[in-house]
């Protein structure tokens, strides 16, 4: 994806305050390898039905596609570097292979997954926040009620020529009248959100549905409307959200301009017929696929997640012990993690008010370690 997660830094200082609301306390552990019966503990304590699964084995098909991009890569190149382990794609696929064979026995006996796997904790104190597939109202050609255009990728960009910025392009019809357009759309703040999130889908006039997928940027930097927001006053950083931006935006109609201008990112897209899908080429899967800094997880790494998914209008809080997969990308920096959870107003209420702190731990084939 694209720029999403800026729009939830400047909420660092609160992560914590959620898990106390329902009496949650994170495990207190080092960075590395965790004890047998440590994970034991782990994996009994995973729920795949807190994630909308029946099985184990319904992990399947998201990790199948971890398995196809990490076999694209070279086998005996590092993937994962820490002072206490260092990994290989060719580790990785062996582990992915391995872990896709044992899934459909844990339904009946999960510690199959700590009797075959070693399992490492990721540093302490991961930020989690949450991403979502937003919906449009578009029409695919010029029509009364849709003045503002969705552009797909201009063909000079890959050619490295300066682009206009955002308020160029959305108010000077810096690109209007090169047949850039893939959709017109009603409402220009839906267009920001799409754009925050880097991908979504469009409702037409006759009731169908298109994707519309990232496709490329203008290559100018990004700075975060939620950062503006907070530093001018409109918001304190408790309170930013998603739902915070919506909320200023049709209060202060006459502002949002103004607000947008100090992005001068904009964000190009394409129609298809399915999405969507994650930097390493997988079609995401809700509460399962996430967003990492590559830098620091790698596509394809499979990983159990102990979180607190928080309140939500229409949604209770709970703790999340689950299975997911890094199959996605974004501006994440270090030790942070976007959790996608799907299409919908309730995966956007949830998406938009997740920001907390996570303990993560990923499996590792002890054949492939030589244990």
């Amino acid at each position: 994806m694209t720029i999403r997660n800026f729009l939830f830094f400047v909420l660092v200082a609160t992560v914590m305050a959620g898990c106390a609301a329902i009496g949650y306390r994170l495990p207190e552990e080092p960075p590395g390898l965790v004890s047998n019966e440590r994970a034991e503990e782990l994996v009994r304590s995973i729920d795949p039905a807190a994630q909308g699964f029946t099985s184990w084995q319904e992990y399947i098909p998201a990790y199948e596609a971890s398995l196809r991009y990490a076999r694209t890569r070279p086998p005996t190149e590092t993937c994962f570097s820490r002072p206490w382990l260092r990994l290989t794609w060719g580790q990785l696929v062996m582990t992915l292979e391995e872990l896709i064979a044992a899934l459909p026995y844990a339904d009946a006996d999960p510690a199959i997954l700590a009797r075959h796997f070693a399992w490492f904790r990721i540093q302490p104190g991961t930020l989690l926040t949450g991403y979502y597939e937003p919906l449009l109202r578009c029409s695919l050609t010029p029509r009364p009620g849709y003045p503002h255009p969705l552009y797909g990728k201009p063909p000079e960009v890959d050619q490295g020529a300066a682009m206009p910025h955002r308020d160029a392009i959305d108010h000077g019809d810096a690109l209007a009248g090169r047949g850039l357009e893939i959709a017109w759309c009603d409402d220009l703040t839906d267009i920001f959100f799409l754009h925050v999130q880097g991908s979504g889908r469009i409702i037409l006039p006759d009731g169908a549905y298109r994707n519309v997928l990232y496709a490329g940027t203008n290559k100018h930097p990004y700075v975060s409307v939620g950062k503006v927001l907070v530093e001018e006053g409109w918001s304190s950083k408790e309170e930013m959200s998603m739902q915070k931006i919506r909320a200023l935006f049709a209060e202060h109609p006459e502002r949002v301009r103004g607000w947008l201008a100090h992005n001068p990112k904009y964000i190009f897209f394409r129609l298809a017929d399915d999405g969507p899908f994650g930097a390493s080429g997988a079609k995401l899967t809700p509460y399962v696929s996430v967003a990492s800094d590559r830098s620091f997880i790698p596509n394809g790494l499979p990983m159990a997640l102990v979180a607190q998914l928080p309140e939500a209008p229409g949604l209770e809080p709970t703790v999340l012990h689950g299975m997911v997969t890094a199959q996605d990308t974004g501006t994440m920096d270090g030790n942070h993690l976007d959790f996608f959870t799907g299409f919908g107003e309730k995966a956007a209420a949830r998406a938009g008010t997740m920001r907390d702190r996570a303990a993560v731990y990923f499996p590792v084939s002890r054949r492939a370690l030589g244990l």
